[in-house]
């Protein structure tokens, strides 16, 4: 049996108590969904931005998606505008800003059973080569840019997956060797971004010629491979591109149908203080798996909560333990806590 004490009046409970004005309920994400474009006519940056947020929700690109899209236009209400618009309006440097209703579109993604990644994306680091004029020059934050980087976290922006890029000093280029990246070497690189911690790698490799750039791009995470390459008449375009094109096939490996929500309780321990919780809160808030969190009970280093979820208690434990949640086998011992669908731990 494990012990839980009572945490009584407690800083950890007091902060916890304090918080629950923007917990019942949780939503799993904003009401909106926002997104830009570039289009200077109405209907063009409409059915630009509604591709777009079902990109961002989904995590990935697909004929899935542009289809569900397509339908979405087509069933547009008098006005010209699908139900799920919430806002639209003109930007004063040309193009729109768009809003959507995030629970709209979900259920608009669950009705079409439109593959979507369901659980905790996956954080990738980004090692990129750019070569011309026979000169190979590692990417990385602290150094010069041609606009490579800043592409590219645009990008993670907009699929919503956390891409991570190196600083790129001195003991990145002394490690991270640039033959490597270019030849697709990934062990020693995968030793190199341990100071990152990602959960795993784009090797990108940009070559300038002719007028144009080809970038070739592998990404590698757990232990499969998958390979994309690009042509466009500047680099950050070309890497883009090829970024795009693998998250795409990354995405559709992992990629599953969601169900109708329905509630899980969902336990964990371990839980030593607030930042604990507030981590917890926003790990589970980030998952497109989840669409709301409740505060179910408190108890001692304890806590249950329940998850509106569109998964089955073992498919959400699917999730949870691939963004790093272990399964809490002590817990089937524990008679003092709370009944719960899963039990997992903190620590």
């Amino acid at each position: 049996m494990i012990p839980m004490p009572r945490l009584s009046r407690s800083p950890f409970l007091v902060c916890l108590l304090v918080s629950l004005v923007g917990l019942l309920p949780l939503s799993g994400a904003a009401a909106s969904v926002a997104v830009e474009s570039d289009e200077e006519e109405r209907e063009a940056a409409l059915a630009d931005g509604l591709h777009a947020a079902l990109v961002r929700l989904a995590g990935l690109d697909s004929d899935a998606v542009r289809g569900l899209a397509d339908e979405l236009l087509e069933a547009a209400d008098e006005e010209g505008l699908p139900a799920a618009l919430e806002r639209q309006r003109a930007r004063e440097d040309g193009g729109y800003r768009l809003e959507f209703d995030r629970e709209s579109l979900r259920r608009s993604l669950r009705d079409g059973a439109v593959p979507v990644l369901v659980g905790s994306r996956p954080s990738l680091l980004v090692w990129a080569v750019e070569e011309s004029a026979g000169r190979r020059d590692l990417l990385g934050t602290a150094g010069e840019d041609t606009g490579v980087l800043a592409g590219l976290e645009a990008l993670a922006g907009e699929r919503d997956i956390p891409l991570l890029f190196p600083l790129g000093d001195l003991e990145d280029r002394r490690e991270a060797r640039v033959s490597d990246i270019v030849g697709r070497v990934t062990e020693p690189l995968f030793e190199a971004a341990r100071r990152y911690g990602p959960d795993g790698l784009i090797l990108l490799h940009l070559r300038s010629a002719g007028g144009e750039t080809r970038a070739r791009s592998l990404l590698v995470h757990r232990d499969r491979e998958y390979r994309a390459e690009a042509t466009a008449e500047d680099a950050p375009d070309a890497a883009r591109r090829a970024t795009a094109d693998a998250l795409d096939r990354m995405g559709a490996q992992l990629a599953r149908v969601p169900d109708e929500p329905d509630w899980v309780t969902v336990g964990f321990t371990g839980v030593s203080g607030f930042d604990d919780f507030r981590a917890l809160r926003a790990e589970l808030g980030a998952m497109e798996a989840i669409e709301r969190v409740q505060l179910d009970t408190l108890s001692g280093a304890a806590l249950t909560l329940r998850v509106l979820t569109g998964l089955d208690a073992e498919g959400l434990g699917d999730v949870l333990a691939d963004a790093g949640y272990a399964e809490d086998e002590r817990a089937e011992e524990g008679e003092d806590l709370p009944e719960a669908a899963l039990w997992l731990d903190m620590r």
